[in-house]
């Protein structure tokens, strides 16, 4: 370590920004700036950070930039040593798809095109731009759907649906690679019920609901603040992923705002809201976004009319 490195190391322990390692345990416990130490991190947050980590590296080599700036690539790849190793401790996560996935990574550290990009990549896709506009075309035929059949399909084949939206979702872009969705599966009443005093009487009756939530301690790890922005837009990403997919197989869907100030703009609502986590074991650390409204439409409502596309246009 460089003379200038040391004494910004030191002043930073002095400043208790980051702690002492211990001399006989130099990773595993390791303090990476601006990280607490990565052993007092819960499975999930290591599991994100890894990803995000992974990731990076990964990017560098699309960017052209990893030679450049290889030692802070460097110090990412000692980090993944450091969690790799602390799941061996904890004996968790030897075969979970996203840890293969990152020692994959971190194997080809030193040539990341021959030994990861080349051998896992696949040709690109033929241009034909009548795919785009047909879909573009059955995107406008989306609507969101308040009113439901009577005709509704049995409880297995909602949580099938369910699963199957969820699987879609987790394939949506997101940030750093955080994979940061968490979601609650609503299909017994007493459960909708819970959204009462919060929701619209179309919740409720909607054969069934999602839960969608982001898990707040996997965001703002680089700055002071609680999370980043970027939670809501990988939120959203997902969303429209899972509202897509329902709509083409001819489910009706409703997408409804359930962020926090909706939650506290009222004391009934922020006493509904507890009962809700309560009673789904819903985290204080899962940041509310969205209830997915899902069943079989009664009928499709008309098409409210859209802005202009030159009225969109900055």
């Amino acid at each position: 370590m460089n003379p200038v490195k040391k004494i910004l190391k030191k002043l930073l322990i002095k400043a208790g920004i980051i702690k002492k390692l211990p001399t006989d345990k130099p990773y595993t416990y390791s303090s990476f700036y601006p990280y607490m130490p990565l052993s007092n991190l819960s499975d999930d947050e290591l599991l994100s950070l890894m990803r995000h980590e992974a990731h990076r590296i990964e990017k560098s080599t699309y960017n052209n930039i990893f030679k450049a700036k290889y030692s802070m690539y460097l110090e990412k790849a000692k980090r993944l040593d450091c969690i790799f190793l602390i799941f061996e401790k904890r004996n968790r996560f030897t075969t979970e798809n996203t840890v293969l996935w990152a020692k994959k990574i971190r194997i080809s550290f030193e040539d990341l095109y021959e030994g990861f990009i080349s051998p896992n990549s696949s040709d690109a896709r033929e241009y034909n731009f009548t795919h785009l506009d047909s879909f573009s075309k059955q995107i406008s035929t989306r609507r969101s759907v308040r009113v439901w059949s009577k005709e509704q399909l049995q409880r297995t084949e909602w949580l099938e649906i369910a699963h199957t939206m969820i699987d879609s979702a987790r394939w949506a872009p997101c940030s750093g690679n955080r994979q940061p969705w968490k979601f609650k599966i609503l299909i017994d009443n007493e459960d909708k019920l819970l959204l009462d005093k919060l929701k619209e009487e179309h919740c409720t009756s909607a054969p069934l609901l999602i839960f969608v939530g982001m898990d707040r301690r996997v965001y703002g790890s680089l700055s002071n603040k609680d999370y980043e922005t970027a939670l809501f837009v990988d939120a959203g990403a997902a969303i429209m992923t899972m509202i897509t997919g329902a709509h083409e197989s001819g489910l009706g869907t409703c997408w409804n705002h359930f962020g926090r100030d909706l939650i506290e703009s009222r004391k009934v609502n922020q006493e509904a809201y507890d009962r809700f986590c309560k009673k789904l074991n819903i985290e204080d650390y899962i940041e509310p976004v969205a209830i997915l409204a899902v069943g079989l439409p009664k009928y499709i409502p008309p098409t409210p009319a859209r802005m202009d596309i030159k009225d969109l246009l900055i």
